[in-house]
């Protein structure tokens, strides 16, 4: 029966590894030891005992100089992102849950801040002064992206693909709203009806105009558009003053305040899921969590017109 491997964590140490670093990014075994605080053969006998405890040659020795081997190279970049998450683990170790603090990084699509991220975040930061929160506005796609790198802590988004590393908690779903010049108030509006109006609506690269597109095709529509703006205003004063008919997801009519003058659109489909995501292999500091809950207790309450019967 073969012998049973040890963990390699079993023979290496925190000293070693750190030693290591120190020489990738110093260039060379002298500098690494005075950036350490140490005496040179120290250093290398340290390295040398990590060498031989994973039995892997880490750095070619010549002519007085050692030059790592892409096997330390590949080492390095694994470890840098390694010890950062366990430096995120050992302080968030250290936070006293009375007194949240630090920095968190938001993403979030643009209508979701005023009618949810901003009063949220408002309300944790007057619970815990200390804490800070950076806002990045992104689209939907980049944001699901930027939660798998690391660039944000968490992301405000809606309809995210399903991913192995990433947790995805739905919290609402909001309709499309109809803003504008159309006739007989009515508690909702059809595509018939919207594509005998003119149209203010987001420009084609966005997923709600790419939604809108296809229900139109499938209907055998061919709405008239008289404007697009990736500016949300933009759409509102078209509706407004330009006599048009601005379509909106329900969330940025919120921010807006312009919710006592829309109507949901009566078309299956014609909806969108708005979810939290974050990372399931990071690390989260408890000011992240503290956030993410805040994030979940806060979604905006929409008119009982506009709700799903799951909503009501």
């Amino acid at each position: 029966m073969p012998a049973r491997q040890r963990d390699p964590l079993d023979l290496v140490s925190m000293r070693q590894l750190r030693y290591f670093g120190a020489a990738m990014r110093a260039g060379s075994f002298n500098e690494a030891a005075r950036a350490c605080a140490i005496s040179q053969p120290a250093l290398s006998e340290q390295i040398a005992l990590l060498e031989q405890a994973l039995d892997v040659r880490l750095f070619e020795r010549a002519h007085g100089r050692a030059q790592p081997t892409p096997r330390a190279r590949a080492l390095e970049r694994r470890l840098e992102a390694s010890l950062a998450e366990l430096g995120a683990a050992l302080r968030g170790a250290q936070e006293q849950e009375h007194a949240v603090a630090g920095l968190v990084r938001i993403g979030l699509v643009h209508s979701y801040g005023g009618c949810w991220v901003l009063p949220a975040v408002q309300g944790a930061q007057a619970e815990w002064p200390r804490l800070e929160v950076a806002l990045r506005r992104r689209t939907a796609q980049a944001l699901t992206e930027a939660v798998l790198r690391g660039d944000v802590d968490l992301a405000v988004s809606f309809d995210p693909e399903p991913h192995a590393d990433l947790e995805i908690l739905p919290c609402f779903t909001e309709p499309i709203v109809a803003l504008g010049a159309m006739g007989r108030r009515s508690r909702s509006v059809g595509l018939a009806q919207l594509a005998q109006r003119p149209l203010a609506l987001l420009p084609s690269e966005y997923a709600m105009r790419r939604q809108l597109d296809s229900a139109f095709a499938a209907r055998g529509m061919r709405p008239s558009v008289r404007m697009e703006s990736d500016a949300l205003d933009d759409l509102v004063r078209a509706a407004r003053a330009g006599g048009m008919v601005a379509l909106l997801n329900a969330a940025a009519a919120l921010s807006l305040g312009v919710e006592k003058e829309a109507v949901p659109v009566s078309e299956a489909g014609l909806q969108r899921q708005a979810c939290l995501v974050r990372s399931k292999v990071r690390l989260h500091t408890a000011a992240a969590c503290h956030v993410w809950d805040a994030l979940r207790d806060a979604m905006p309450q929409f008119p009982a017109p506009w709700r799903t019967r799951r909503q009501r």
